[in-house]
């Protein structure tokens, strides 16, 4: 613990010295438009990013075969289960053609953010911060009072939406964060794309704990797939003991508790990758499937043998 104290304490002068009172900035770290919007927002935010862009050699993240079809599906999702929240895009739109970025600004409820051009920053982030760690940014923002953290090509499921109104309630007033981990692969305490912060509840405790992102020379070895390593080594022991985590598999070595509804179908779980969830992909993608522990099964339902 005296560890963890001296580190932070550490970390804020150096944060400190570089951007001297932070919590006087005033403005949301999006867009003019977000800016608008007002405050208490409620904001889902992912990273997109092309091919072309310096920030991946991954394929996938194609302008013409998988963004915008990946990002039309969300935004149907979040109409239908998430209406209140706002979708937060920072993008980098290296690769695109004018009609591709003109197409993301076609919706009421999406705010773009151009890393390039990002209020109180301009595009110094765009020099030092991964990419998959710009959907973080909302955490230093005075108008969220609420933040989940998303891949572009993982569907919102009812499933999911379950966890989330039980954080949002009253009950759960002390849990400043959330967690879901839904697969056997999630054997991590926190995944990039599934977890939330309560801003409203703990703002400067929050911003303390993320302030290593914007610091060029800590945030440095976090580039690539390093967003699940930085919240490891910055963030997961001091939201341990206020977050609200729901858990398929590793609820007795990590922590957590059932989730509320039944798993769909087998090759459904929070996370997944498109086209999971769908009708036509009613299959494990390998063919076996591995039962939850019983002890990571709702009391009530033990029967819920892949839960």
């Amino acid at each position: 613990m005296k560890f963890l104290e001296a580190r932070s304490q550490h970390i804020k002068k150096k944060f400190d010295k570089i951007y001297g009172n932070f919590s006087q900035w005033n403005l949301t770290l999006c867009s003019h438009t977000s800016h608008h919007r007002g405050l208490h927002q409620k904001v889902i935010a992912i990273s997109v990013y092309g091919k072309q862009s310096k920030f991946t050699n991954n394929p996938m993240y194609s302008w013409e075969t998988s963004i915008l079809p990946f990002f039309e599906l969300l935004i149907n999702e979040i109409n239908i289960l998430l209406p209140q929240w706002i979708l937060r895009v920072y993008i980098d739109f290296a690769g695109s053609t004018k009609s591709q970025q003109e197409y993301f600004y076609n919706f009421s409820n999406v705010d773009i953010c151009d890393i390039n051009n990002i209020p109180m920053f301009g595009s110094s982030l765009h020099k030092f911060l991964p990419s998959k760690m710009w959907r973080f940014l909302p955490i230093f923002d005075p108008y969220v009072d609420y933040l989940l953290s998303r891949d572009l090509d993982s569907p919102i499921i009812q499933r999911e939406t379950e966890t989330i109104n039980m954080w949002l309630s009253n009950e759960h007033e002390k849990n400043f964060f959330y967690i879901a981990r839904d697969n056997i692969e999630h054997g991590t305490f926190i995944l990039g794309g599934l977890w939330g912060a309560a801003l409203v509840r703990a703002r400067h405790t929050l911003i303390s704990i993320f302030q290593p992102m914007l610091i060029p020379t800590l945030v440095k070895y976090y580039h690539d797939r390093g967003d699940q390593r930085f919240l490891n080594h910055y963030v997961s022991d001091r939201v341990r003991d206020n977050s609200l985590i729901f858990d398929s598999y590793f609820c007795e070595s990590l922590g957590g508790r059932p989730f509320l509804s039944q798993r769909p179908m087998n090759n459904c779980h929070l996370g997944c990758i498109r086209p999971c969830c769908s009708n036509a992909t009613n299959v494990n993608s390998n063919g076996t499937q591995i039962p939850c522990p019983i002890k990571c099964r709702p009391k009530e339902h033990p029967d819920w043998i892949y839960c």
